[in-house]
């Protein structure tokens, strides 16, 4: 059995792990077309703070451990041009020895992440301007804070990437610019949760603005309808769009928003072929179908399925899906959220509850702080919907326990009997998620 593998980094090199887990004499190979191996993304700003560092630490695994460790033929600067399911060959280009040629596969495993929202605008192929997605792109920004110490830094688009970025870019002593498109940051939040935000960019004394229309760059300067604004570094992190040209011109079919359309086995459309990662869609089991929410632990665990699938497609094991469930770091902010948020509730047309309460994270003890927890359920019955937090301390891992809630569909009269642990360096006696609890239960 030879399977092909077009991407190397999360999913794909998650489904050739599987896969010789399962049978290492089956002949796997990655095409990747970058000169880097699988990579943690999520690091990358935090890479930039030190200057001595060098980005190839956040590589997953080292070349040799894949290649001589796990048997996997993985091919760096090998980028995948064609694909033709009917004869199930890739034709590929070899970057280095500038050669082109074709490998015959049994399965194929797609999974080429995505690509940066272009800003087509005057100006922004400036090599100040960046795209903050790959290793590269680290390595330039790096290189050009480092070597150039800019003062002031433009951030295009206010969501998860460039809020870690400014976070990363104050605390070097560069000074931040955001300039959002939309009215208000992170759509997807609770008012509430959002205010909490808002109210760290203003303590920081971080220039924002939203509603704002970017027209262009001149040099050092760019311009937006909220005025001219001057800085050595732009950084562009307006959305992201699957990689799927490739296979849609194999005539291959696209579903949510433009990714490879995958069933529940991670299958697409062309015979042999799988799906994994940031270029496909994602199962999200309380809307009971396919949406997209591109992540490193999706992508992991679809890729590890594709190649479970693939080993053993006599016997495959349906992908479970996900809860949207995700967190980042502001300052010393934690905002995090999991299940359904307030637009998908009422697109569904679903009868919800929202309470929101403030407490601190721990008992009589030195340290901690406060947290924010929005709490949505079903109006009679109490089922939790979703979960947002936002504070200091230990927020992420409360949002975890929402998390396994929304998973095993448990109501807040359940939740707020949850035996949760108590002592005064981590938690107050009454744990912030069973106040919230005790309030929504008051609001069923």
């Amino acid at each position: 059995m030879k399977t092909v593998i077009i991407g190397g980094v999360a999913g794909g090199l998650s489904a050739a792990s599987q896969i010789k887990r399962a049978d290492r004499d089956a002949e796997v190979i990655v095409l990747e077309k970058s000169g880097d191996p699988s990579y943690a993304a999520c690091g990358m700003p935090y890479n930039l703070f030190f200057k001595d560092t060098p980005v190839e630490a956040l590589y997953a695994l080292s070349l040799d451990t894949i290649r001589n460790g796990r048997g996997i033929d993985y091919r760096l600067r090998h980028e995948a041009v064609a694909i033709d399911p009917r004869r199930q060959e890739v034709t590929v280009v070899d970057r280095e020895q500038n050669r082109e040629y074709r490998e015959r596969y049994d399965f194929l495993v797609y999974a080429t992440g995505n690509r940066p929202a272009p800003l087509p605008l005057p100006g922004f192929d400036d090599p100040a301007v960046c795209y903050f997605k790959t290793l590269d792109d680290t390595r330039r920004v790096k290189r050009l804070i480092h070597d150039q110490a800019p003062a002031c830094a433009i951030l295009v688009g206010a969501g998860y990437t460039n809020l870690e970025v400014a976070d990363v870019l104050y605390n070097m002593k560069i000074r931040p610019v955001i300039v959002e498109k939309a009215p208000a940051i992170l759509p997807a939040f609770a008012a509430e949760i959002r205010d909490k935000v808002m109210e760290k960019i203003a303590e920081k004394g971080i220039e924002f603005h939203a509603g704002v229309d970017v027209q262009g760059k001149e040099g050092a300067t760019v311009r937006t309808t909220a005025g001219d604004f001057d800085a050595g570094l732009v950084v562009v992190a307006i959305g992201v769009k699957p990689n799927t040209d490739l296979f849609a011109a194999a005539g291959g079919e696209l579903g949510a928003a433009g990714a490879v359309k995958v069933d529940r086995f991670l299958r697409t459309s062309l015979p042999g072929v799988f799906a994994a990662g940031d270029c496909a869609e994602h199962y999200v089991r309380q809307l009971g179908r396919n949406s997209y929410m591109p992540l490193g632990p999706v992508a992991n665990k679809q890729g590890r399925l594709a190649g479970n699938n693939i080993a053993r497609h006599d016997a495959m094991t349906m992908f479970h899906g996900i809860d949207q469930t995700a967190a980042f770091k502001f300052f010393d902010l934690t905002v995090a959220t999991t299940g359904l948020n307030e637009r998908q509730l009422r697109e569904m047309g679903k009868e919800f509850r929202k309470i929101h309460v403030d407490t601190p994270t721990r008992g009589s003890f030195p340290g901690g702080g406060t947290m924010r927890t929005v709490l949505l359920f079903e109006r009679g019955t109490g089922l939790l919907l979703g979960g947002q937090m936002v504070g200091q301390d230990v927020v992420a891992k409360r949002l975890d326990v929402l998390a396994a809630a929304v998973y095993k569909q448990m109501t807040v009269f359940e939740l707020a009997e949850l035996d949760l642990s108590y002592a005064p360096p981590y938690a107050p006696v009454w744990d912030p998620l069973l106040i919230a609890a005790n309030q929504a239960v008051k609001a069923v």
